[in-house]
């Protein structure tokens, strides 16, 4: 008789247990900040012959603008996509799953033409294939 009521108390327990974390539920947070940076668009740079409007055209507005202070007529575009999203079960006690996905796109201007550009990315591999699918769609 022990074991029954032993078992059955059991059962209650689980049974709350479970019925608690699912009304905590999951949560998705995301952080995003600046645009996607194409990378079929920054292969198109031509350092010496892309113009600065022909740039703007490309990517868009840059994220921000850097100006040379000893040198007027030299600026630098900084192009910036920054992801970050979380998967979280319960009351934020447990991070599932964390993504994150960074690009950074530098490029130097003198007298309205690219001279010199970097492009660096890194992340999660499988939002790489994620974002790539959105920039196909583009």
């Amino acid at each position: 008789m022990k074991t029954i009521v032993t078992g059955k108390l059991f059962l209650f327990l689980l049974v709350a247990g479970i019925s608690a974390l699912a009304l905590t539920g999951c949560a998705t947070t995301r952080s995003i900040q600046g645009k996607l940076i194409v990378p079929n668009r920054v292969n198109k740079i031509i350092n010496g012959t892309t113009t600065k409007s022909q740039l703007i055209s490309m990517l868009g507005s840059p994220y921000s603008i850097e100006k040379k202070p000893l040198t007027s007529d030299t600026v630098v575009y900084k192009y910036r996509f920054y992801y970050n999203g979380y998967t979280h079960i319960g009351n934020e006690i447990f991070t599932a799953s964390m993504k994150k996905y960074e690009q950074k796109l530098n490029v130097v201007i003198k007298n309205g033409i690219v001279i010199a550009y970097s492009f660096t990315s890194k992340g999660n591999i499988s939002l790489k294939n994620v974002l790539n699918n959105i920039q196909n769609e583009n």
